[in-house]
């Protein structure tokens, strides 16, 4: 790992680290928006030292980046953190589809490769695989989600007593709420263009990185957003130090697809993971003290 980490191009990781921060900076940007449907004037420069305190606590408190980023605007803008956490729900429902979107655009361009690379690790030794296979395994696919559609149409009265799928049901409403909640926003347009960008700069922080490793700088940009979709789906989940070890796993399984060996995989995903974490526990340090000191100002 060491020998790895020593013939790394870190030209390459401080790029894409300067688009992360970009997307950080317009992450602030977008949330001013809704500080102002909620009544309250918040400045660019507190919403972004905001978003940086919020992203310093997702390493130390899984998911706890929320509410600490609310409480730090509280401190500069008087901002309740219970209508600032009002606005979360619509940012976390934008920031969900956006994914959505993403893993069923990988889903369809990269279905081939998928399947091949699910056969050659799990199908029974011997078994061969073929094109047929992937036809039969798409149709198989669509099929069971069109059935799946017209059961729970037949029998959602008798579903919807069901608690899970009450609960369910309450995740999908407040999701939609969230959605529709832009229209309270005076720019949706820009709303939706900032959202859209913030990804981008997700998916070109990861790809310039590629370029870092002589193993991983083969892999073109569909690749690229693969990796992307499949790793962030391990970032998300609420493990210690946003996402340590779940998206290291994640990523190097995805780079398999792309005949990227497992150390390299596993070098790459540390590199980029143990980049942002330090940039951001550095600049939500420094971030935390300006907060902490126009509090004090304010106080005063």
């Amino acid at each position: 790992m060491a020998d790895k980490f020593a013939r790394t191009n870190y030209y390459w990781i401080a790029l894409g680290m300067a688009v992360a921060m970009f997307s950080h900076f317009i992450r602030g940007a977008r949330a001013v928006m809704f500080y102002e449907a909620l009544g309250y004037k918040v400045s660019v420069k507190n919403s972004v030292l905001a978003v940086l305190v919020g992203y310093m606590m997702n390493y130390i408190i899984p998911r706890g980046c929320e509410v600490s980023r609310c409480a730090a605007v509280y401190k500069t803008d008087n901002l309740p953190v219970d209508k600032s956490l009002g606005t979360v729900v619509t940012e976390r429902a934008f920031d969900l589809l956006i994914l959505l979107v993403l893993l069923i655009i990988v889903f369809f361009l990269q279905f081939d490769m998928l399947s091949a690379f699910l056969s050659e690790r799990f199908a029974p030794k011997g078994a061969e695989t073929s094109e047929n296979t992937f036809i039969n395994v798409k149709t198989v696919l669509l099929s069971a989600i069109a059935m799946g559609g017209i059961l729970f149409f037949a029998l959602r009265k008798r579903l919807m007593q069901l608690g899970i799928v009450k609960k369910l049901m309450q995740v999908v409403k407040g999701f939609t709420e969230g959605l529709i909640s832009v229209k309270k926003v005076k720019r949706p347009v820009l709303f939706i263009l900032q959202s859209f960008t913030i990804w981008v700069c997700y998916v070109l922080m990861m790809y310039f990185c590629l370029f870092a490793m002589e193993a991983t700088a083969h892999i073109n940009f569909i690749g690229c957003l693969t990796i992307f979709a499949i790793g962030t789906i391990g970032m998300v989940v609420p493990a210690p130090g946003a996402g340590a070890g779940t998206y290291h796993f994640a990523v190097m399984q995805s780079m398999l697809l792309f005949n990227v060996p497992e150390a390299d995989g596993i070098a790459y995903a540390t590199i980029v993971h143990g980049a942002q974490m330090i940039l951001l526990l550095a600049t939500g340090a420094v971030a935390s003290v300006m907060v902490l000191m126009q509090h004090k100002k304010k106080s005063a």
